[in-house]
């Protein structure tokens, strides 16, 4: 049987059969309001007709689910009254969506294909419900949990296993998305539907966000996300939160890891409960770094260990999740606190430098200075109203964002800005049929930077602008054809305070994108084009100060215009029972790309801030051309179930020597499974191997990059208890190379990335 995703209703086992092609509106009208709805069902085997054990039974609208018994059967409780998608998953099995239309006390039927290469996962990002190989836009998907197979030290590392995603670092507490060698402001970051604008100033700031309470990442790659609005040209990172606990279910979460490199703790607590149209999760965390040591080659070496000075950081966060249902409206409102402190390694004003000067053999957590601290508050209320053929989707949002860089004093800021964020966003989806929908929608935003009263520099002017956006979406599926087709008009004004040289000035874009794609069960074809619209940032266009993270002096440049890219993107995925290979080229064209530049005097030399002695960097605009793409294979011989092999390559160029373009990458990894009902069980052992090329594109005042290879290994297990108790072993950077990433921005410094790092954690639930 053929499967598609949102294409299966299934009836009650009472029927004579299961439709297969297209939902079936079911004429059957709902109980009276807050009549207490039962759905029963049963997951069996498609070959076999046996059921399955153990099955997730996942409602996507209340975000919790139940577990099938040892026969296949589940039942869930206190149902929502409206239409529903549930998402089915088992191990060796295909994922599977289903939409309930008829909510009753007989038995649902559903039915799985089984697999041996399980990465389909469910896609909402897209402002629909579909598994990612039907999507018409070019999205990855990729659950925490698998991600961190092999640990890593922050959310960044972990999303630069996928095909096409860096990580731009400053040591190991900073980091930011690269999505096809497009970064900082170019990369549109959502939680849940939030637009998140923190640690927005300039495209240098990190990415203040901690893997706390997230479930899976998804990431839009190019201008594709209509959705979204204004500046994802290089794409959009969609960060979907944790399940809320299963219908009628408590849970209790603890974990602890320990890293030897920089002696790393990070602790999280959580806990989870639903209660009838109730549900409830709060999460807490904390993680703290001493300086880290930098490779030496020498693969036995455990003295005489060199650390980066200042490269310590440490921070924690407090979030929760509160969410209730009623008839046919679903309601949450969620909540999160953040506090980062950052040492900021690299700091100089000598005109004359050596880079050991950067190094100690003294390892300390004790605060010293340049530093940043910063503060983050998230809050978001969300209202979902579910009728016979439409949906309406509203979301209001806030986000605050206080960072305070100490530059020369212990105690008086060289920078304190807080920045502040408003929003808003409506959504309403309309079924003409089972094939056919559209989507419509606006979303609006306030944005004010201003400056404390005792910062010492001023790199950003108090300054605001207002959002505003409007799009609409068809999309359509005609057998096994899918096809989505949207525009979008978005318009932003910029303005400062009315003083001596005040700024006042708007900006507009019409955007387009139109995709097509082809799913049959062992072949996937798509292609998308797409246009995006980037107005220029506050900091490009108004900065002219210092910035202690970066050292440098940034000067922006008024008269800018907004970017403006069109890609072409094109996907060939073939899917077989043991195998399976994806193609994805891509060409992305931006006009007015604004890039950072070193100022030169006329004698060639760099020329240095009289004030700070820091060097002077301008934005400047130009044409740029990027194109590349991924070949990504992932192989489970049949005569070994128990072997994965995957390799991905991610190939990247630009037209011009444009700075910061990411090396490009070989990721192959090799995992093993293990089945065992012992004490103490191992589940999985885990290695990879991690070749970067060598970088010799690059701007004028970059130099080039060697390549460099990394060792990683893992072993994931768990303890036979009366609660579930996991644990995570690993090494990563085996043999302790010495090397020095391109997007590394101490590169300039000649100041090495971490060397090996040795992690164990451990995870109970209850």
């Amino acid at each position: 049987m053929q499967h598609c995703c949102n294409k299966n209703i299934y009836l009650p086992s009472n029927k004579s059969k299961i439709l297969k092609s297209k939902f079936v509106t079911l004429l059957v009208f709902l109980c009276q309001l807050g009549f207490s709805q039962v759905l029963k069902g049963k997951v069996v085997d498609y070959k076999t007709g046996l059921g399955v054990p153990f099955a997730e039974v996942f409602c996507l609208e209340t975000q919790n689910g139940t577990i099938s018994d040892n026969n296949g059967n589940w039942e869930i409780k206190n149902m929502v009254n409206f239409q529903i998608t549930l998402l089915i998953k088992a191990d060796e099995f295909d994922n599977k969506l289903v939409r309930v239309v008829n909510q009753n006390s007989d038995e649902l039927i559903i039915q799985l294909e089984q697999s041996h290469i399980h990465l389909d996962e469910v896609i909402v990002s897209t402002s629909d419900s579909k598994l990612q190989r039907y999507s018409t836009f070019p999205v990855e998907s990729r659950k925490i949990a698998d991600l961190n197979k092999i640990e890593q030290t922050n959310l960044i590392d972990a999303m630069s296993n996928i095909p096409g995603i860096f990580n731009f670092s400053t040591g190991n507490g900073i980091a930011k998305p690269v999505i096809r060698g497009l970064s900082g402001m170019r990369v549109l970051t959502s939680q849940n539907g939030l637009r998140l604008e923190n640690q927005q100033w300039g495209a240098d700031h990190g990415f203040a966000v901690l893997n706390l309470g997230i479930d899976r990442v998804e990431i839009i790659k190019g201008p594709s996300s209509l959705i979204y609005g204004a500046d994802a040209l290089g794409g959009v990172i969609y960060l979907a939160d944790e399940p809320y606990a299963n219908f009628n279910k408590n849970e209790f979460k603890a974990s602890t890891k320990f890293e030897s490199n920089s002696m790393a703790t990070f602790n999280k607590v959580s806990y989870k409960t639903s209660r009838r149209n109730l549900r409830f999760a709060v999460y807490g965390g904390y993680f703290s770094r001493a300086n880290y040591a930098v490779g030496n080659s020498e693969f036995l070496n455990l003295s005489n260990k060199e650390y980066v000075t200042n490269s310590k950081n440490s921070g924690g966060s407090l979030k929760t999740a509160l969410g209730y249902n009623k008839n046919n409206w679903i309601t949450n409102f969620r909540y999160q606190m953040l506090y980062f402190q950052n040492g900021l390694p690299g700091h100089t004003h000598d005109s004359v430098w050596e880079a050991s000067s950067f190094l100690s053999s003294n390892q300390t957590r004790s605060y010293s200075i340049p530093a940043q601290k910063i503060f983050n508050h998230l809050a978001q209320w969300e209202n979902k109203f579910y009728f016979k053929n439409d949906e309406v989707i509203t979301q209001l949002g806030f986000t605050s964002n206080e960072l305070k860089e100490f530059g020369e004093k212990v105690f008086t800021p060289g920078i304190d800005m807080t920045l502040q964020n408003y929003s808003y966003n409506v959504r309403w989806k309309h079924h003409f049929n089972d094939d056919f929908e559209i989507v419509s929608g606006s979303q609006g935003m306030f944005q004010s930077n201003s400056n404390g009263p005792k910062a010492e520099e001023i790199l950003v002017p108090n300054a605001g602008f207002n959002d505003l956006g409007a799009f609409s979406l068809i999309k359509g599926t005609f057998n096994l054809w899918n096809i989505q087709a949207g525009a979008r008009y978005d318009q932003r004004r910029v303005k400062t305070q009315k003083i001596i040289g005040g700024f006042d000035k708007g900006f507009s874009g019409i955007n387009y994108s139109a995709g097509i794609s082809r799913s049959s069960k062992t072949l996937t074809t798509r292609i998308n084009a797409s246009t995006g619209y980037r107005p220029p940032h506050i900091s490009e266009l108004l900065a002219d100060g210092v910035h202690h993270a970066t050292m440098q002096y940034l000067v922006g440049d008024r008269n800018f215009k907004s970017e403006r890219a069109n890609q072409i993107d094109f996907y060939l995925g073939t899917h077989f029972d043991h195998l399976e290979i994806v193609i994805n080229p891509f060409i992305n064209q931006i006009n007015n790309y604004i890039y950072k530049i070193q100022r030169f005097d006329n004698n060639n030399q760099p020329e240095r801030d009289d004030y700070s002695g820091l060097f002077i960097f301008d934005m400047k605009q130009t044409n740029a051309v990027f194109y590349g793409g991924d070949i990504a294979i992932h192989y489970h011989p049949h005569i070994a179930h128990w072997l994965h092999l995957e390799s991905n390559l991610s190939l990247l160029s630009n037209q011009d020597s444009l700075p910061f373009i990411p090396q490009n990458r070989l990721n192959n990894t090799i995992k093993v499974d293990f089945k065992s009902e012992n004490k103490l069980n191992l589940n999985s052992l885990s290695a990879q191997y991690i070749y970067f090329f060598d970088q010799n594109s690059v701007a004028p005042y970059e130099t080039t990059s060697s390549s460099y290879q990394l060792i990683n290994f893992s072993c994931n297990g768990s303890i036979s208890s009366k609660n579930n108790i996991e644990y995570s072993i690993g090494i990563n950077n085996l043999l302790n190379i010495n090397y020095i990433d391109h997007l590394s921005r101490l590169k300039t410094y000649e100041i090495p990335n971490p060397g090996r790092n040795v992690y164990v954690k451990f995870s109970l639930t209850i």
